[in-house]
């Protein structure tokens, strides 16, 4: 009996190992199904029937952290590949293959220093997309601002978004056309520069200069056809009022479905100004905008927003021998807003998110309109009313005691969502329009309290990235790295939100939950948990133990 039992046993174990050939399955219990491949990712593979070639460049002598990265990437693409056998893909070691490092560079591959004990190395952590003739870069590195090999680990959460994003570019995506509006005196082209790089792989993004061309210097109701054929329009810091034409058009555009991105304020402060002059005034701003937002449902409160969650920014101190001494300073008037993650347009967005002289945001009930706060301050903040000044004194104040906590927090940028309700639909100045509808269909806009949201600096002449921060630049450390924030991967996602981007949607609703150790409680209890595990793993030893030596004396005495 027991030889056939055996004999059972092996035949069995034989089939299982014969059956694994042929037939792979695999079950992911994870609570955030980290190993699954959301919705639209599944979709897309299977729709794609062209090839696609991925080559990886993340190859080489890597350190740890950098080698889980490697294998979770060599992991991710073999599930690709087994989805859909048409996209193959490869690892390269530049430096072993002798590839040309200007050319990678030219292809969007760039090389970085990882130090370690023993020495330098040097990695490339990118990958690239061929397929139907086109070629797209990959990063898989996050744009965290934690050390590089904490980064390593934190990278594994973003691959499936950025692989899939780019696949989805190259073969999927239509281009989608957002209109600027620019005869208010909106910001410049090179303050826009950042805005039109990031944007670029996505949306081909217009001046609607009409205005200006036909010498009106504002919109006419015939410009309604024209304007339709964007798919959203983006008003960034308007400095001259909107006249009634003007928001009459407006108002009729969003009415037919018009998506609207606003970034608009109502008080005037410049940092050009007061490093020029040490002290400025805090001047009301007229954007004639203020009866547009009451229709919709929001308010911009006319005061400035001082928290002491904010950005720093690098000021001279005195001389150092016979050089400037500089040091940085927390700036009140340059809050900073981190991601609540209750929405996909700030879902997977890894740094704060600076404003520049905002204003807060009131929210006005409607019924038909709904309201969901994305930005907010921290509750540690003050409101400073209009015609009053700012100083760099002020930073000798910027402390904890002179900013108590607020029962509650002010938002900064709100998604509008629902029916509304237009602005003249009780007025005469709907006699004019031809067709004038009163109430939209379910439709968008999201409103930013800050006009500079989407402005990049300029440093020598240069336009920045989106997000880089001269003001934190230390002309003292040359080779300092600019701070740089999330602005930029904000304005993407509310674009792709307004446009109706239902893949990069997807992808950003795939939300991995990191389950963070208390350091408190950690710090606490070690000695307690490190004797569990010393004595618990013996005690489990020896039970297995008196039960082998129960059965053998059950079997054999």
């Amino acid at each position: 009996m027991k030889k056939y039992r055996a004999i059972i046993g092996v035949l069995v174990l034989l089939s299982v190992w014969l059956l694994s050939l042929f037939v792979y399955e695999r079950w992911d219990v994870t609570e955030d199904k980290r190993y699954s491949f959301s919705e639209g990712t599944l979709s897309l593979l299977e729709n794609i029937e062209d090839p696609v070639k991925v080559n990886v460049y993340l190859e080489g002598d890597l350190t740890g952290n950098f080698r889980v990265l490697q294998n979770e990437i060599r992991f991710l693409l073999n599930e690709i590949s087994r989805k859909n056998p048409q996209i193959q893909y490869e690892f390269i070691n530049p430096i072993s293959a002798n590839l040309n490092v200007d050319s990678l560079r030219s292809r969007g591959v760039m090389d970085m220093s990882v130090p370690t004990q023993d020495k330098i190395l040097r990695v490339f952590p990118f990958a690239t997309v061929d397929t139907k003739g086109k070629t797209a870069s990959v990063p898989l590195l996050s744009n965290k601002k934690i050390p590089i090999e904490e980064r390593a680990l934190a990278s594994v959460d973003i691959l499936e978004g950025n692989f899939v994003k780019e696949i989805y570019r190259l073969i999927f995506k239509e281009r989608k056309q957002i209109g600027l509006i620019v005869h208010h005196d909106e910001l410049l082209p090179n303050y826009l520069d950042g805005l039109f790089r990031v944007a670029a792989k996505d949306y081909d993004v217009t001046p609607y200069t009409s205005p200006l061309q036909n010498g009106t210097g504002s919109l006419q109701l015939s410009d309604l056809d024209s304007l339709s054929k964007f798919d959203a329009l983006i008003i960034a810091k308007p400095i001259k009022p909107f006249s009634d034409k003007d928001k009459l058009v407006m108002d009729q555009y969003i009415m037919n479905g018009g998506k609207t991105l606003w970034m608009i304020e109502d008080v005037d402060a410049e940092m050009d100004s007061l490093f020029r002059s040490e002290k400025i005034v805090a001047f009301p701003r007229n954007t004639n905008l203020t009866d547009l937002m009451f229709a919709y449902g929001v308010r911009l409160m006319p005061s400035v927003v001082k928290d002491l969650q904010s950005s720093y920014i690098t000021l001279a101190i005195g001389q150092a021998g016979n050089n400037t001494a500089y040091e940085q300073f927390p700036w009140p008037y340059f809050p900073l807003s981190i991601s609540k993650q209750n929405h996909t347009i700030n879902r997977k967005i890894a740094n704060p998110i600076r404003f520049e002289f905002a204003n807060p945001i009131e929210i006005l009930p409607r019924d038909s309109v709904n309201a969901e706060v994305l930005l907010t301050t921290s509750r540690h903040v003050q409101l400073q009313k209009p015609m009053t000044y700012i100083d760099f004194g002020e930073i000798e104040q910027v402390k904890p005691e002179n900013y108590p906590e607020q029962p509650g927090v002010y938002p900064m940028a709100v998604l509008l969502e629902g029916y509304f309700d237009s602005a003249y639909k009780s007025r005469i100045e709907s006699q004019e329009v031809a067709n004038f509808k009163s109430k939209s269909d379910l439709n968008e806009m999201i409103v930013i309290s800050d006009g500079d949201f989407a402005k990049n600096h300029i440093f020598r002449g240069e336009p920045l990235a989106l997000g880089a921060d001269k003001y934190s630049m230390r002309p003292d450390v040359s080779d300092q790295a600019t701070v740089i924030y999330d602005n930029a991967a904000f304005l993407i996602n509310s674009l792709d939100y307004l446009t109706g981007d239902d893949m990069m949607i997807q992808l950003n609703e795939k939300q991995r939950k990191l389950h963070i150790l208390d350091k408190n409680t950690v710090a606490a209890d070690q000695k307690t948990w490190r004797w569990y595990n010393i004595v618990f793993p013996l005690i489990f030893i020896w039970l297995i133990g008196l039960v082998g030596m129960f059965i053998r004396r059950r079997l054999y005495s």
